[in-house]
């Protein structure tokens, strides 16, 4: 009798801790995904606060993009891939200075879209094409300047050993009044009087 008495014992402590054990692990699966729904949250919103902050920045790089092209006033070419590497419709891609992007198709099909209409995945791969090219063209640009500047340079430098032909030039130069003054002194000289006498009688000798 004690025995088995002992046995029923068992076995309650037995379910007990059964049913214990059951309620613990219950308890450790709600809390585990308490813990994931917690961390779902916390993961959308950073997606969230990240892709307003993506979209933030994107804004200002093409507004300064535009800055930076549009005194250029080129147009640059962007490889068809970069745009879409599923459409094999496409034959040209062309970036203006305005930021328009226009999409020439093979069936001759050309579509326009701002720049501020593409994903930033896209946007990435024409500013990895833009960039390079804009600052080949803006060193070209500068070298001509700098060859420009050196031979106005040089040829300033020769004018400046010319003669000086400016307001003292001018200075030097005698006045009409003088002009006339030195006529009628030449005419009332010695010399003169001479010649016009000898101009006289010439003139009665005929």
């Amino acid at each position: 009798m004690a025995t088995e008495a002992q046995q029923e014992v068992e076995e309650r402590e037995e379910l007990i801790s059964s049913s214990k054990s059951q309620s613990m692990a219950g308890q450790t699966k709600e809390s585990d995904v308490a813990l994931s729904i917690k961390s779902l949250a916390e993961e959308s919103l950073q997606i969230s606060e990240l892709t307003e902050m993506e979209k933030t920045y994107a804004t200002e790089v093409i507004g300064q993009l535009k800055q930076l092209i549009e005194p250029l006033n080129n147009t640059f070419h962007i490889k068809p891939t970069s745009l879409s590497k599923s459409d094999n419709s496409i034959q040209d891609v062309v970036l203006t200075p305005q930021g328009i992007i226009c999409v020439m198709h093979s069936h001759g099909t050309i579509n326009s879209r701002p720049l501020e209409t593409f994903s930033t995945e896209i946007l990435m791969r024409i500013l990895s094409e833009v960039i390079p090219e804009a600052k080949k063209i803006l060193v070209e640009r500068r070298q001509k300047i700098t060859g420009r500047v050196g031979s106005l340079e040089k040829i300033a430098r020769e004018f400046r050993k010319l003669p000086n032909q400016g307001p003292q030039a001018k200075q030097n130069r005698p006045s009409s009044k003088s002009q006339a003054n030195l006529l009628r002194q030449g005419a009332e000289s010695p010399a003169s009087a001479q010649i016009q006498e000898d101009a006289l009688k010439a003139t009665i000798g005929r």
